[in-house]
């Protein structure tokens, strides 16, 4: 459970009850990492080879003696997300709006970062104001959901009081939180016994209790922390559900120590997790402009809404069917031969059928989707660097260094005498573009043949386009290596015969996973579940298992005095 002196309230304006507010001001203040990692960051290969470092990142080494250390202890802000799926749980409402809360910060690509997501007295007001508005909708439409009993009788209030607040809370109420909470049934306080339905479970929903996942764990009497079964059955729950843990699982959680293992799998089978699992690949892939960009409606008249929000559906078809029903392997994300396509789909890709289908020459895989190729370009044309800096973030982890200050970034401007990549080549030929450039250019440069909407192309203002491409670098890119291929399809198997990128794909997942960008020790865990992930043959359910059993996620650790 959380330390209620972990917590520094700061003085907010009264809106609501002063009740509630006694309960919400600790939130104010929260901060994610309480235990802070070492110094030096980075990740594996760095993040992508290995945890000694990649030159030209800012990586310091850091000693992986023992890969698995214990991890720091936090407190995580529910993301917009996991509030309205986890409110929709405990209220038996729908799925409500939240867009007045804090908007996350993306860290890495993720939401869920615990350094970066905090609360102020600013966001309180929206916290105070949508739990009151949607208890007193489940008052309304699902009162007989949320209260069995008589709340005129004492047992029945006592009862309610300790079966929602386990529910919020994710653990039971402590003795003097369950005096204060049936307290609010007081006729002074709450005239009716829906008023004090209202009052209580409102407070208990702006309670940092509720509105932090712990992450805090017990003293295990060695400097380091164990978490408890109710933290571990909140992280299971989370991390493969993206909502609170349901009954049996707090009454396993109740028991004591449980199977984290067998837990973790059982959530995995679990039919909302292939939700969970789209929204991981859909921040890891990085396609959420995919539905709100513009796009030059002159230029790409074919890129309707319908195509958009069917590009959207087969992102989420194609990954979870490869991690649920195909071979769950990775290079099954790189190298399949086929596509999941409606009318909408099948149109702008130029293929018939429709569901499951042959992707032909063209499609197939992650690389060749067009969720990932419209999001990864420009409103009026293609983005070669957009899309080879894709690739080495993303793919293969490999963070280069920001262009110096006195470089021009500007794109070359659009010109109907050349191709794209004509244009962009001679941008980035010279001499202070090419140090980083040489890794991004021939790598994006082999997309081009999908214009800037992810549609296939074989020609440019009247020229045939050239595809080729080259990647320096493929597992390091200090080693010095050069590979030609022909595509995107052909850098796919270049990336399926890679340590490199499904090392990556793991950190990725442990970036999600745990809510922080891996730095200090949990760079070594992230290298750690890296291996783990090749020895399993780069199966992405018994990574996503391996991400929740290391040590680092059970145990963590002391803070670090500086």
């Amino acid at each position: 459970m959380v330390d209620q002196g972990l917590l520094k309230g700061v003085p907010v304006t009264p809106r609501f009850s002063a009740a509630l507010l006694l309960l919400a001001l600790p939130v104010s203040a929260c901060i994610g990492v309480i235990s802070d990692p070492s110094e030096s960051s980075g990740g594996p290969g760095a993040s992508g080879s290995d945890p000694e470092g990649t030159p030209g990142t800012n990586t310091a080494p850091v000693d992986c003696t023992d890969p698995d250390q214990p991890g720091p202890r936090v407190l995580r802000l529910l993301t917009r997300e996991e509030y309205a799926n986890t409110v929709a749980d405990l209220l038996s409402i729908p799925k409500p709006a939240v867009d007045d809360l804090p908007v996350e910060p993306r860290v890495a690509g993720y939401d869920n970062n615990a350094a970066a997501s905090i609360v102020t007295s600013r966001h309180l007001d929206a916290y105070l104001a949508i739990a009151d508005r949607l208890v007193r909708q489940s008052i309304a439409t699902a009162k007989s959901k949320l209260v069995s009993c008589d709340l005129g009788t004492a047992s029945c209030r006592t009862t309610f009081v300790e079966k929602m607040g386990r529910r919020v809370f994710r653990r039971p109420l402590r003795p003097e939180e369950r005096a204060r909470f049936e307290g609010m049934f007081a006729s002074e306080l709450s005239p009716t016994a829906d008023e004090g339905i209202a009052l209580a479970v409102s407070a208990m929903l702006v309670s940092p209790s509720f509105l932090y996942r712990s992450e805090v764990g017990v003293d295990a009497g060695d400097g380091t922390f164990a978490l408890t079964p109710f933290e571990l059955a909140t992280g299971l729950s989370y991390t493969f559900l993206g909502v609170g843990p349901d009954e049996r699982l707090l009454d396993l959680a109740q028991k004591g120590p449980f199977d984290v293992e067998a837990e973790a799998r059982a959530l995995l089978a679990d039919p909302r997790s292939r939700v969970q699992v789209g929204r991981f690949f859909h921040q890891w892939l990085d396609t959420g402009a995919l539905l709100s960009t513009n796009k030059d409606k002159d230029i790409y008249p074919s890129f309707t809404d319908p195509v958009r929000e069917g590009l959207a559906a087969e992102e989420k078809a194609f990954v979870n069917h490869v991690v649920f029903d195909g071979t769950h392997s990775f290079q099954e994300l790189l190298t399949a031969d086929y596509v999941f396509a409606n009318p909408a789909v099948a149109g702008f890709y130029g293929l018939g059928g429709e569901g499951k289908i042959a992707g032909g020459p063209n499609r197939g895989g992650i690389l060749t989707l067009g969720s990932v190729l419209a999001s990864h370009a420009h409103a009026n044309e293609s983005s070669p660097i957009r899309r080879g800096k894709f690739v080495r973030e993303r793919i293969l982890c490999q963070e280069l260094l920001p262009p110096p200050p006195s470089a021009d970034t500007t794109p070359p401007g659009l010109d109907a005498t050349l191709t794209t990549r004509e244009r962009f080549a001679k941008h980035t030929s010279n001499a202070a573009c090419a140090s980083c450039h040489q890794f991004i250019d021939g790598v994006g440069f082999a997309f081009e043949r999908y214009d800037g909407v992810g549609a296939y192309r074989e020609t440019e203002n009247g020229k045939p386009i050239d595809a080729s491409g080259v990647i320096k670098g493929r597992e390091s890119i200090e080693s010095g290596t050069s590979e030609a291929f022909e595509g995107p399809k052909g850098l796919a198997a270049l990336l399926a015969k890679s340590e490199t990128a499904p090392k990556c794909f793991a950190t990725q997942w442990f970036r999600f996973a745990r809510g922080m960008k891996e730095a200090g020790a949990e760079v070594c865990a992230a290298h750690a579940l890296g291996s783990k992930f090749l020895e399993k043959k780069q199966d992405i359910r018994e990574l996503m298992v391996a991400a929740v059993t290391q040590r680092s996620f059970l145990v963590r650790r002391e803070q670090v005095k500086k």
